[in-house]
């Protein structure tokens, strides 16, 4: 695992420029969407949240989604599920590992209860650079005002990562930082539902895991409840100078297509036909990708 690790560090360290730009395009957030009031009745994100500031309310509620809405880890088929918050909460919540669900749909609950909020997130996939890896995975980030930069939380795992003093970490500079081999550090109640591992494991794990995942990234354009559902929505790319990401999303499906159950070759065989016919990627460089969009 440490050779690994290297290697993946390595890729980072070597691919740092974010600077490639081919969109003036920028986030958007609503805040004010008719279906919060009903989320805020049905679930006490209110008072989960408390009277603090960003961090602390949207800490707050990372735990709270953490621990109601548990990780399935694949186990069965959930894609039945409306992607929305209310959707998937009905489904999940303090249901058990039997009613779990994938990192991507706990990441639409707390990003769509941060915006319920007034909290300025969206969902963030990250993602590795060999197309030969099912295994990407989906965060959130919540703007902080205070520290004036996005803050990458893991609804799947409790988990974020900080510096040496304590400060909580984009996720460029995790990014930077895991490259250049300095200090990373785990919260400590990060995967508060595991007991298997000492935290030490753990910590070692999640840097590994995020060391491949933290390649490139996308998010979608336009933020609300229930936007993942949205039929023109947009999807945004933040990927290194040099790096092709058409090539890389083919090249993936056809992995996918060698690799997967019998029965899911026919839905990655048309990911295939779609993503060879997509050329018009919506490319954003760093700055622009992780601008607060206020």
């Amino acid at each position: 695992m440490e050779r690994e690790y290297t290697l993946l560090t390595g890729a980072l360290r070597v691919f740092k420029d974010f600077s490639c730009s081919n969109s003036t395009e920028i986030f958007v957030y609503d805040f004010d969407h008719a279906m919060y009031g009903k989320l805020k009745e049905e679930y006490p994100i209110e008072q989960v949240a408390g009277a603090g500031d960003e961090i602390s309310r949207a800490l707050n509620l990372l735990r709270w989604c953490c621990d109601n809405v548990l990780h399935g880890g694949g186990v069965k088929d959930v894609e039945f599920i409306p992607k929305t918050s209310l959707g998937i909460l009905d489904y999940s919540f303090q249901k058990g590992y039997e009613n779990g669900v994938y990192c991507r749909l706990q990441a639409i609950v707390f990003s769509e209860c941060c915006l319920a909020l007034g909290l300025q997130s969206r969902i963030l996939h990250c993602l590795p650079f060999s197309p030969n890896d099912f295994e990407t995975h989906v965060v959130s980030i919540v703007y902080s005002k205070t520290f004036r930069k996005w803050i990458l939380v893991d609804p799947g795992n409790n988990g974020y990562f900080l510096d040496e003093h304590g400060t909580m970490l984009s996720p460029l500079e995790i990014r930077s930082r895991l490259a250049n081999d300095q200090i990373v550090n785990c919260n400590h109640d990060i995967y508060p539902n595991a007991t298997e591992r000492s935290f030490e494991e753990e910590q070692q794990h999640y840097k590994y895991y995020m060391a491949k995942n933290t390649f490139y990234f996308k998010s979608p354009q336009y933020n609300a409840f229930g936007s993942d559902l949205w039929q023109h929505q947009k999807t945004v790319y933040c990927v290194p100078v040099g790096f092709d990401v058409h090539d890389r999303e083919v090249a993936y499906c056809e992995f996918a297509i060698k690799n997967c159950p019998e029965h899911l070759v026919s839905d990655w065989r048309r990911s295939l036909e779609e993503s060879r016919r997509q050329t018009d990627y919506v490319l954003l460089d760093a700055q622009q990708f992780f601008s607060p969009s206020l």
